[in-house]
């Protein structure tokens, strides 16, 4: 006899989601789908061809929709222009996914329910697929467009295209089913934004949710054993390393980390490694050979997930550094966070995170600090840590990350928003 779960066809609609082979960024998506598919949902992840930040095609032809399955997970791929830094392609891209979606929708296992990563506004077709379909409508904000676009200085708060954005944002909130937000303060953003029914808007805070990101520990532990790299600066147990692992562009703000390590540069025990790509690397690269900083190392650009907790698992202490914004005040569901924390080392972060799980946790120091030498003194103070207090955070770290557990994230899903 069949379950409920069995009967269900669960579309994860997410332009950017990938095998986690090739980008590990939405692993949220790849792991509900592989928990739903084992729950016994038939569950698709729908996401575009072109792999974000690798420019890899997963559609060899000229087809414009494709199925394929890894490791038992079910992608429908849907064809999409390439693009690298041109912003305007990228939200291009974004539309003609939407787009095809809705074009091929009918071709495709039809729907009981679909949970959309939405991209507001420019994928604002799927909830029309979702409707056309009659599919219960999951939407999940993951970034918090376009109120982001003001953080990071992309648009003025005066520009009538962003007021027509924040229309398309509420009227999506207003119509999906379930909002599901990946940082804690999401309903903070409605209530000051008086789109909430209490102050006069449209949208009843009863369906909306909080569900961050997080991490699977069984793949953590079992990728931790299982798979190493040969190096010598992660096996040289005589140092303490700082590791940063990450995209390197401006919203990283990689810069003031470099300036906070180099007060450590006639410091021998502390060596501070950089891994990861983006157009700001190789003036980093630069900045460090003039300025002598040999206590800082670059390491690969990219490396496959799988090795992430090795790598994660042999620093002192783990950085997650970014470019201070407004939008932090909602809370944040960096994935990178979360794979620190399962790593068990304390996290220094630069952000000042609102609702902060390191701060929560008592699991580092999480501060927007106002200078490269405040944040050189937060990283020292973490190195500089008696030894049980020390290993008493690493603890707490594990408790954190095991509280995010993926796998508790989709049981989450399955009890709440897929009935």
């Amino acid at each position: 006899m069949e379950t409920l779960a069995e009967k269900k066809v669960v579309w994860l609609i997410n332009k950017h989601a990938a095998p986690i082979k090739y980008n590990a960024t939405n692993m949220r998506t790849y792991k509900l789908a592989y928990y739903f598919t084992q729950m016994g949902y038939n569950a698709y992840i729908i996401s575009s061809s072109f792999v974000h930040n690798r420019n890899i095609d997963l559609i060899n032809s000229n087809k414009h929709i494709e199925e394929k399955e890894y490791d038992g997970v079910k992608f429908i791929h849907i064809k999409t222009c390439p693009y690298s830094s041109n912003k305007l392609k990228r939200v291009y891209s974004i539309y003609q996914f939407s787009k095809r979606l809705l074009q091929y929708k009918n071709a495709l296992p039809k729907p009981d329910i679909i949970i959309h990563s939405c991209c507001i506004p420019f994928d604002y077709l799927i909830y029309k697929c979702a409707k056309n379909l009659k599919a219960k409508y999951v939407l999940e904000i993951v970034d918090l467009w376009p109120e982001s676009f003001v953080a990071f200085g992309l648009m003025k708060k005066n520009n009538p295209l962003l007021k027509l954005m924040y229309q398309v944002e509420k009227y999506l909130y207003t119509k999906a089913d379930n909002v599901v937000f990946s940082m804690e303060g999401g309903i903070d953003y409605l209530k000051e934004k008086k789109w909430d029914l209490e102050n006069g808007g449209s949208i009843d805070l009863g369906k909306v949710y909080y569900l961050n990101n997080g991490v699977d520990i069984d793949d953590f532990d079992e990728n931790l054993v299982n798979y190493k790299i040969e190096d010598r600066d992660l096996e040289n147990d005589d140092v303490k390393k700082v590791i940063y692992l990450g995209s390197i562009r401006r919203a990283n703000n990689l810069m003031q980390l470099i300036k906070a390590a180099s007060y450590f540069k006639n410091d021998s025990s502390v060596k501070f490694l950089i891994y990861g790509d983006g157009e700001d690397r190789e003036v980093l690269v630069k900045y460090c050979s003039d300025h002598g900083l040999t206590n800082i190392c670059f390491k690969q650009k990219w490396i496959e997930p799988k090795y992430v907790p090795f790598v994660l698992s042999c620093s002192y202490i783990n950085i997650v550094n970014y470019m201070p914004n407004a939008v932090v005040r909602y809370g944040g569901s960096q994935n990178k966070l979360f794979q620190a924390l399962a790593s068990g080392r304390p996290i220094c972060s630069n952000v000042g995170m609102g609702y902060s799980i390191i701060t929560k946790y008592n699991v580092g120091c999480d501060v927007n600090f106002k200078n490269s030498y405040s944040y050189y003194k937060a990283i020292k103070m973490l190195l500089d840590l008696p030894n049980e207090e020390y290993e008493a955070m690493c603890r707490r770290a594990r408790v954190a990350a095991i509280d995010f557990d993926l796998k508790k994230l989709a049981e989450i899903y399955s009890q709440e928003l897929l009935s």
